[in-house]
C-alpha cells in the first residue's frame, strides 16, 4: 500500500539511486524557466573552489539553482534549499508556495520535516544512555512492560535501528491517501498507534532482519517520557532545540497549523497523475515522535552539523549511532540516521522525511564540513520527481556558493 512510505526512510533509496559518485551537473547554457523569475533571492558569489571528498571541484550558484529548478520542472509545486559549510551559506528556492495564488516559494519558509524527526529522537535516547538512564540492550519490557508483543525480546537498540520486527502502524492505518485526507484532523494517542501495531503479527523475529517501522519511534517517544517523567516534546526542546538556538524548530502536539511563513503542502490523492490537493494543516498526532516536527533549512543544517561535530553526543555513542546495517529496502540505517557511501564524497549521513504535503532531505558529510537540506512542498510521486530530487541533493552536496 502506497501510504506505507509516509514518514519512512525508504524514500532515500529511491531518490539517491544514482550513485553519489556521479553528481548531475546542470547545463549552464539551458534556460531555467522557474529560476529566472526569482534569481534575486539567491545569494552567492558566483563561483569558488570546494574540496569534496578526494577531488577539487569548481562550481557556481547557477548550477545549484538549476538543480532546484529541475525539481519544479519535473512536477513538484516548489522547493527550498540551503547549503552550509565553512565558507558560508547558499540558499535557493524554485517553484510555487501557493498554486492558487501563484506565489513563489521563499527561503525562510517553515515545513514539516517528517522522519527527520527520528534523528532528534534518537539523539535524546542516546543522551539518556550516556546518563545511565537507559541501556541500548535493555528490553522494551524493562521500561514499558507488556506494551508490545514479545517486548521482552525487543531491545532499545532494535527500536532505534528498525530491527525490532514490530509491524509499522502506518502500513495499515489508512488504505490510501484519500482516507488520510478525509480523517486528517483526527487525534490519535500513542497507545492507539501501538494497539494498531499489536493487531498485526510481527514482520520477523527481533534482530533477524531490518524493516522500517514507525512503531519503533512511537515506542521510543513513550520510553523517553517514562524514563524522564517529562514529555518527549520538552526533552527534545531542552536537550537540542534550546542549546542549539533552533528557534524555528518545533514539536507540535495539539496544533494542526504551521505557525510562521511557509509554503502550502500538496498531495495527489488519486495517484501520481492526479491533480494537487492542498493539505497543509492536519493533526500530527498520528506521527508523533516518528515524524511530527516542523523546522526550516537553517535549523536542520545547524542540527546535523552539531551532531556530526560532537556537540550533542560523545564519540562512543556517535560510533553506535553511525553503525549501520541493511534494511530490507536496501538502505543502510544506524540509530536514527541513514548512511550513503560515495567514492567522491566519502560517507554521507542524514535522513529523508516524507509526510503529507512535504518531503525533506537533510544530509551532512561525515566530518560535518557540509550540510544540505532540501524541502519540497509535496511528496515526490513520479519517477521524474524522485530523480530530480535525488540529483539536486547530490549537486548541493558537491557544489555551492559563499553567502554574501
Amino acid at each position: 500500500m502506497r501510504y506505507a512510505s509516509i514518514v519512512t526512510g525508504a524514500l532515500a533509496t529511491a531518490v539517491l539511486a544514482v550513485p553519489l559518485a556521479a553528481p548531475a551537473m546542470a547545463d549552464s547554457s539551458s534556460p531555467a524557466s522557474v529560476g529566472a523569475e526569482q534569481g534575486e533571492h539567491v545569494r552567492g558569489d558566483g563561483s569558488r573552489e570546494f574540496r569534496g571528498g578526494h577531488e577539487e571541484k569548481k562550481y557556481d550558484s547557477v548550477q545549484l539553482q538549476k538543480a532546484l529548478d529541475a525539481i519544479a520542472e519535473a512536477g513538484a509545486p516548489g522547493v527550498v534549499a540551503e547549503v552550509r559549510d565553512a565558507d558560508g551559506v547558499w540558499r535557493g528556492h524554485s517553484g510555487k508556495a501557493d498554486l492558487e495564488k501563484n506565489e513563489p516559494t521563499r527561503n525562510d519558509g517553515l515545513f514539516r520535516i517528517g522522519s527527520v524527526t527520528k534523528t532528534f529522537v534518537s539523539t535524546v535516547v542516546l543522551q539518556l544512555v550516556e546518563e545511565g538512564k537507559v541501556k541500548l540492550d535493555d528490553s522494551v519490557d524493562r521500561h514499558l512492560p507488556g506494551l508490545v508483543k514479545n517486548g521482552e525480546n525487543v531491545t532499545v537498540r532494535q527500536l532505534l535501528n528498525h530491527r525490532s520486527g514490530l509491524h509499522s502502524y502506518t502500513d495499515t492505518l489508512w488504505p490510501d491517501f484519500r482516507k488520510f485526507y478525509d480523517t486528517r484532523f483526527k487525534t490519535y494517542t500513542p497507545d492507539e498507534l501501538i494497539a494498531d501495531s499489536n493487531a498485526h503479527a510481527p514482520t520477523f523475529a527481533p534482530g533477524t532482519n531490518g524493516h522500517y517501522s514507525n512503531t519503533n519511534y512511537v515506542l521510543l517517544g513513550m520510553l523517553i517520557e517514562k524514563v524522564t517523567g517529562n514529555s518527549a516534546k520538552a526533552e527534545i526542546r531542552e536537550r537540542i532545540i534550546e542549546p542549539l538556538d533552533l528557534h524555528r524548530t518545533s514539536f507540535p502536539e495539539k496544533s494542526t497549523r504551521i505557525n510562521g511563513p511557509h509554503a502550502k503542502g500538496y498531495m495527489r490523492l488519486d495517484g501520481p497523475t492526479s491533480t494537487f490537493t492542498e493539505a497543509t494543516d492536519y493533526s500530527t498526532s498520528w506521527s508523533w515522535t516518528a515524524g511530527a516536527m516542523i523546522s526550516d533549512t537553517r535549523d536542520l543544517n545547524t542540527f546535523y552539523n552539531a551532531l556530526m561535530t560532537g556537540k550533542l553526543l560523545p564519540s562512543a555513542l556517535m560510533k553506535e549511532m553511525k553503525a549501520t546495517q541493511a534494511l530490507d529496502d536496501g538502505s543502510q540505517y544506524g540509530l536514527g540516521i541513514a548512511k550513503f557511501d560515495s567514492p567522491s564524497l566519502g560517507t554521507v549521513y542524514g535522513h529523508v522525511g516524507g509526510t503529507p504535503g512535504f518531503e525533506t532531505h537533510a544530509f551532512t558529510l561525515a566530518d560535518g564540513s557540509r550540510q544540505v537540506t532540501v524541502s519540497i512542498n509535496a511528496l515526490a510521486d513520479t519517477d521524474a520527481e524522485k530523480k530530480a530530487a535525488g540529483e539536486a541533493v547530490k549537486t548541493l552536496l558537491t557544489l555551492g556558493s559563499k553567502a554574501k
